[in-house]
């Protein structure tokens, strides 16, 4: 069966009506996507909107839509900063990967200058964040789920933090698991500070992208704009290892979802073994992990632009990240 995907975009701004102050506007991005269900934030930007809108701006409200769902909308309260609403800028938002058994749906955002993240409950009646307590002087780079419902908080030094989130609103979050930076390659992670984590075929990935001048240190050397893809071993003194390869899938990341894995071979014009990114232009671009080279990667309609990838059949992903209760410390 053929498969499609689609690079979802979201350039225009909105203007919101409901605020009065005429120099206020409201802007929407895409921060998510996953299950073929998208998130969209929009922001209260003070001044002209300009190119310097993003340093005072934060997210007024997050919109959860589901296109498959005859367009079903769920609109969400920003989550509070702990100082300043300047802080409640939302990065990122990352969807549980099925409903609890009590039908819940959580949603997990990352904001507050990339600093805490919270969840929330989409499906209840009373909508309402809890921030989640991860023990690190880092930021979070990003986010990711496992199959069990985990998640998994990749700081900005390649530290790993697990969280249980507690299902049908009992007990509290707490951290059950904490993954050591990948020695020798953390050496790298002041000129990575784009890092992804994923789950292929039951083991932890984690993306980082060089994106200053060609360094070296130790062992470790990493080209101007190369990619390199570690995996996680459990047991092993050096844990994570570099590899060439992700067993005929390929990862799809972008700065405002989490990655997306998916067999390249039941996609047509999708290369196996790759990343797929998008860069500072918003132009797709894709990665050979064996070289860490990238190039413009062109869409068999032709180029085009965007923030996030969304895919509107998750089928495509189906049985690739496996079991992860063998992923431990």
């Amino acid at each position: 069966m053929r498969r499609s995907f689609h690079l979802q975009t979201a350039s225009s701004a909105l203007d919101d009506s409901r605020d009065h102050n005429r120099r206020v506007h409201g802007r929407a991005r895409v921060v998510g996507s996953s299950n073929g269900r998208f998130a969209v934030a929009v922001d209260q930007v003070r001044g002209d909107g300009g190119v310097t809108a993003f340093l005072s701006c934060w997210t007024k409200r997050i919109f959860v839509l589901d296109p498959l769902a005859a367009g079903k909308e769920v609109e969400l309260a920003a989550p509070a900063a702990s100082s300043s609403p300047w802080y409640e800028y939302v990065h990122k938002v990352v969807f549980a990967p099925c409903p609890d058994d009590d039908g819940g749906t959580l949603v997990v955002a990352l904001y507050d200058n990339n600093k805490n993240v919270a969840y929330i409950d989409i499906t209840t009646s009373r909508h309402k964040w809890t921030t989640i307590d991860i023990h690190t002087k880092y930021s979070i780079a990003d986010l990711a789920f496992d199959v069990d419902g985990k998640l998994y908080c990749l700081d900005s030094y390649g530290g790993v933090h697990v969280v249980r989130i507690p299902r049908g609103g009992h007990n509290k979050s707490d951290v059950v698991a904490a993954f050591a930076p990948p020695y020798p390659y953390d050496t790298m992670f002041a000129v990575t500070p784009t890092k992804y984590i994923f789950f292929c075929h039951g083991s932890l990935y984690q993306v980082w992208h060089n994106e200053s001048a060609t360094a070296t240190s130790g062992p470790v050397r990493m080209s101007s704009d190369e990619i390199m893809v570690m995996r996680y071993h459990p047991g092993r003194s050096t844990c994570w290892d570099a590899v060439k390869d992700l067993g005929g899938c390929s990862v799809f990341i972008g700065k405002n979802n989490g990655p997306a894995v998916l067999r390249a071979a039941g996609v047509p014009g999708i290369k196996a073994d790759c990343v797929y990114w998008i860069d500072y232009w918003m132009r797709p671009m894709v990665c050979d992990i064996a070289t860490g080279i990238s190039k413009p990667y062109v869409f068999p309609r032709g180029m085009c632009k965007g923030d996030c990838w969304y895919f509107g059949d998750d089928g495509m992903t189906a049985g690739i990240h496996g079991d992860m209760r063998k992923v431990r410390n």
